[in-house]
């Protein structure tokens, strides 16, 4: 309008959604807290005062742009300083080094490693030789020679002879980093069992809320157990996994499948399955209340229905086991069901921003979880989408016509808002999935078409149908009905994956693509008018820098120099067919490479020289991997200019090359090296000299 600035023609357009940026700033926040690669001060947090004492000093109330940077600096200090005091709070005492002892503790829960050994997880630790002030809070130990069903159930206090380490370093520089996870979740340290497990005397648990977590560990052992063993195979592990959570007998050959489908979602109990329970319940009980005339008449069944659902929830939840992705979806269905009984609506972008600050606040670290970011992006899409076309849609009464035409037209609705719903969705998590996972699912949209219908329509009802039976006795038919749901979800995972083309490699990305096309959907999702199309921009920048060639490291050296991988003609080469294969399998994959282990093995690039073995390099570079020796002399004199030698067992020398002994390795852990050309080579450490984050402490 004429005579009116810009600024306020904007704000008066955007003011009522801009509290949506609430928690996309606070998110900011805790992103800048883990970029450092220093712990900030705990004076920071404290950074939030600075613009807040600018909101009251300075006359911002005319001065809109003013007031907007100031308010957004001091919720983005906010989240700063809430990370901040969440990692200070979390630290506990961790090994430091691999120890061999007597371990005695409380099982906790029971999970599976990538090979299928079981994984208990104790509490309440007694290791003997170390002292109570340093023992961890916190440990996972791996049975390599047993199975899932000889565990002690959760809530026995067991002990054993296990070899204890720190949990385990990134495999390269930049990967994956299970230390910051384990020290968020106060893991101090992992180890192998050796020997037998022996059940000792459990003292009294510590607090009612302690043997309230026991006895729903016991339930969900016993339930998971009794679905596998009613529904034997593949079916009841899925089952298992679906109620309580419990994926350790999932074969691995259905879940690659279910992950190369892009259908992995459904084994992790998140928004999908909580918001399918809770709707279902919900629906149920409205309609059987709406049938009573009384309680059609006298009661607000929408409420009594929404409370309903949220017991069912809250009831899931705990059965579950309450993990991270599961707590994070009970927080957003809660919410909306809580906004029907305040007589607010229920799926908005507010409810959805008000459950994403819980969150947050709650568990900061939330902010880099890919099950975080995918589901709200999925939901944001979802709800944003929705909201748009319903602006746009006729307001008018329809028209009724025969009722053969009314169940065409509604299965159609049906058919339209399952594509647009797996569309929108699909478009939003794609970004996150592939700069995660580095690999696409051409075919996804596909099968959710095929399998969400069955997930929502047949094995949902039966799900809750057979907890209600039960109790009875008289869950046997509808296992068995569910059953048959879940093999048909299996049939389309391995259709679809075994389709030409159904997983594409995608190279790895830096954080700020990520961050790029984040900032753009959000912009478009959430702005309103012709100014949302500005989020375009980011995104397409960020798709033009994600699609530039990466320069991947020319060597890759793990931690124990184990495994030797080296850029070959036809890809990445490794030293050896079968070790070390989680290392080998993350290189391979954040190359952009499909090829397994054994076939990145067989690939020409390293040759046999006597006793050691080498390969070429750019720019006249070889390497040399020496995993026998220890002779300084030989090392000393074959330790030239333009040659990285690697020896395992090799002692500290000197000389003209680039040297990685048994003292250095140990001291930098798995190293990446880049040739540059007419220069030093690129050496990118995991262990560097500091300064450290409170995570990297051991």
């Amino acid at each position: 309008m004429p005579g009116i600035p810009l600024g306020q023609t904007i704000y008066a357009s955007q003011r009522s959604r801009l509290v949506l940026w609430v928690p996309v700033l606070f998110g900011i926040g805790i992103a800048l807290y883990f970029a450092p690669a220093s712990e900030p001060s705990v004076w920071w947090s404290a950074g939030f005062l600075i613009p807040l004492a600018g909101l009251f000093l300075l006359r911002t109330r005319e001065r809109l742009a003013l007031r907007g940077v100031l308010i957004g600096c001091t919720v983005m200090s906010l989240g700063l300083s809430t990370a901040l005091w969440d990692g200070q709070r979390r630290a506990a005492p961790v090994i430091s080094h691999p120890i061999g002892e007597t371990v005695e503790g409380r099982v906790l829960g029971i999970s599976r490693s990538a090979s299928g050994a079981p994984r208990l997880l104790l509490d309440r630790l007694v290791i003997y030789g170390m002292e109570p002030d340093e023992t961890p809070a916190r440990i996972r130990l791996t049975a390599l020679d047993r199975v899932s069903d000889e565990m002690p159930p959760p809530g026995t206090r067991i002990r054993a002879y296990a070899t204890l380490m720190p949990a385990g370093l990134p495999v390269e520089p930049g990967a994956f980093d299970f230390r910051r996870r384990a020290f968020f979740e106060r893991l101090g340290g992992v180890g192998l069992i050796r020997g037998h497990i022996v059940e000792v005397e459990m003292g009294a648990a510590a607090s009612l809320s302690d043997r309230a977590r026991l006895a729903i560990a016991q339930v969900r052992d016993t339930t998971s157990r009794g679905l596998r063993s009613m529904l034997p195979g593949p079916e009841g592990a899925f089952a298992a996994a679906l109620i309580v959570g419990d994926r350790a007998d999932i074969d691995e050959a259905d879940a690659e499948a279910l992950r190369a489908s892009n259908l992995a979602h459904l084994l992790a109990i998140s928004g999908l399955h909580m918001g399918i329970l809770t709707g279902l319940v919900f629906g149920v009980v409205r309609l059987l209340l709406a049938t009573v005339p009384w309680t059609a008449f006298h009661l607000s069944t929408k409420k009594v229905a929404a409370g309903a659902a949220l017991l069912a929830g809250l009831g899931y939840l705990m059965l579950s086991g309450a993990t991270v992705a599961t707590q994070r979806a009970f927080v957003m269905v809660a919410v909306a069901l809580i906004a029907v009984l305040a007589d607010r609506p229920a799926i908005t972008l507010r409810a959805l921003a008000v459950a994403a600050l819980i969150i947050l606040v709650w568990r900061p670290i939330s902010v880099l979880d890919v099950g975080f970011q995918m589901s709200f992006a999925a939901t944001i899409a979802l709800v944003a989408g929705f909201e748009a076309l319903s602006r746009r849609s006729s307001k008018g009464p329809s028209k009724r016509g025969h009722w053969a035409i009314t169940v065409v037209k509604g299965v159609g609705l049906y058919v339209l808002g399952l594509l647009l719903s797996s569309l929108l969705a699909g478009l939003a998590t794609a970004p996150f999935a592939a700069f995660h996972f580095n690999r696409t699912a051409p075919y996804g949209l596909l099968s959710n078409l095929l399998a969400l219908p069955i997930m929502g329509f047949w094995i949902a009802p039966t799900a809750v149908l057979a907890g209600i039976l039960a109790p009875l006795g008289l869950a046997q038919p509808v296992l068995d009905l569910m059953g048959f749901g879940i093999a048909r979800i299996l049939d389309i995972a391995h259709f679809v994956s075994g389709l030409p083309g159904a997983v594409r490699p995608v190279g790895v990305a830096q954080d700020l693509v990520l961050g790029l096309m984040a900032l753009g959907g959000l912009w478009l999702a959430l702005w309103t008018g012709r100014w949302r199309l500005i989020g375009c921009l980011p995104v397409v920048f960020g798709l033009v820098v994600w699609s530039l060639p990466e320069r991947r490291p020319d060597v890759l050296v793990s931690d124990s120099a184990r495994l030797i991988g080296v850029m070959g003609p036809e890809g990445r080469v490794l030293d050896h067919p079968r070790t070390q294969s989680y290392a080998a399998k993350t290189w391979l994959r954040r190359d952009g490479d499909l090829a397994t282990q054994e076939e990145a093995a067989a690939r020409p690039g390293f040759s046999q020289a006597g006793p050691f073995r080498e390969a070429s390099l750019p720019d006249d570079w070889r390497l040399e991997i020496h995993h026998k020796t220890n002779d300084a002399v030989d090392l000393v004199q074959r330790c030239t200019e333009r040659t990285i030698i690697i020896a395992r067992r090799g002692p500290e020398i000197d000389g003209p090359c680039l040297y990685f002994g048994e003292d250095r390795l140990q001291r930098s852990g798995p190293v990446a090296i880049t040739i540059v050309e007419n220069g030093p080579p690129r050496i990118d450490m995991v262990r560097h000299a500091g300064p450290y984050r409170l995570w990297e402490r051991q």
